[in-house]
């Protein structure tokens, strides 16, 4: 928009143009026309007094007429919102009356389309910043709470070995010590999602693509969460010949593991979590269904937002309500797509990743 008002400015009126926003405590080029970012030490004294008292400066001025080119404030009803600097190589006054009222019509014009751009992007910082400030909160609630659970789990059984060692059995230090263990790997979840979710929201996600079949990563991830599906039912539906799918197996194990720690605590004991693979069009298909209760309706929309977590039932286990965030922003991150939704045979949630192919792996029928 800034150059194609110099450009526009500097056809009518036939001159050369600079566009100076104000950048902190200064002015600093931010367009023009012929592209032109540097300024002389004149120049720039120019500029900046013509900002600072919202009058002309430099060439053809009262003020500092030895810089190269005549500095004017561009202005709205409001305050002065920058600084538009001309010149040519033509000797006397750099512009006619009749050009000087077309430059202030051009002025006009430019200082309220910049001044909406500035709002609209004033408006955009205050967003972010309403949404940092909701993201701190809920941070804060998480530590507060969700963290200090499994700590306290882990600081009551290693306190009661320390204190009791000889009123125990066998049993009942091994029962302690595998409290110990599993809070310990509890909390350590919970510190990898936080830690994850700021490596999203910080924009700090860099994958490592390559070829992979996504039934070894589903394996993969089974090992790894096979202590939190300990009282469920597994089973994998993934073909021998499903095409192999660029990816970054880390991040997808992860996406994989949360899903089944999602399921975990969502769908009852001895009950059926399955992992489908299908291939259809130019992608490949994952998906991890439950029979657990399924998800509200008014959930569907939002269970992939930070720190939300669909209403619970008792024997749900807490959460950072950050998983199902961290899968979304972790499989976006890899070119692909995901959604939530409820079985229709029976009660249970399906999450279901998508995948694109590269165009050389989608057989020639499908493209």
């Amino acid at each position: 928009m800034l150059w194609a008002t110099a450009h526009q400015i500097a056809a009518m009126l036939k001159v050369r143009v600079v566009i100076l926003l104000p950048e902190g405590d200064t002015i600093a080029v931010r367009a023009g026309y012929p592209p032109d970012d540097t300024l002389v030490d004149a120049d720039i004294a120019a500029a900046r007094w013509a900002w600072e008292h919202n009058r002309p400066a430099g060439r053809g001025a009262d003020t500092l007429p030895g810089a190269k080119r005549l500095y004017l404030p561009l202005r709205t009803g409001r305050m002065p919102i920058g600084v538009v600097g001309l010149d040519n190589d033509k000797q006397g006054p750099l512009l006619t009356p009749e050009q000087q009222r077309l430059l202030d019509a051009l002025n006009d014009q430019a200082a309220v389309a910049i001044e909406r751009t500035q709002l609209v992007a004033d408006v955009d910082k205050a967003q972010l910043v309403a949404e940092a400030d909701k993201l701190r909160s809920a941070l804060l609630t998480s530590i507060s709470h969700d963290l200090k659970t499994p700590l306290a789990g882990i600081m009551g059984a290693a306190g009661t070995l320390r204190d009791y060692p000889q009123a125990m059995t066998d049993g009942d230090r091994a029962d302690l010590l595998g409290t110990i263990v599993d809070e310990s790997e509890r909390l350590n979840r919970f510190i990898a999602n936080l830690l994850d979710m700021t490596r999203i929201e910080s924009g700090a996600m860099q994958p490592t693509m390559s070829p992979h079949y996504v039934g070894d990563i589903v394996g993969s991830a089974l090992r790894r969460a096979d202590k939190i599906l300990a009282k469920h039912t597994t089973r994998i539906e993934i073909p021998a010949d499903l095409p192999m799918v660029k990816l970054d197996p880390v991040l997808f194990e992860q996406v994989l593991f949360n899903f089944l720690d999602n399921a975990a605590k969502y769908a009852p004991e001895g009950s059926l979590v399955l992992i489908r693979g299908l291939h259809r069009g130019g992608s490949i298909l994952l998906e991890i269904i439950d029979e657990g209760p399924g998800i509200p309706a008014e959930d569907l929309e939002r269970v992939f937002d930070s720190f939300h977590r669909v209403r619970k039932t008792d024997h749900v286990r807490a959460g950072t309500g950050l998983g199902l965030a961290i899968c979304r922003g972790f499989v976006e991150a890899l070119g692909g797509t995901i959604k939530a939704g409820n079985r229709t045979d029976r009660s249970g949630a399906v999450f279901t990743i998508q995948m694109p192919l590269n165009p050389q792996q989608v057989p020639e029928r499908l493209q």
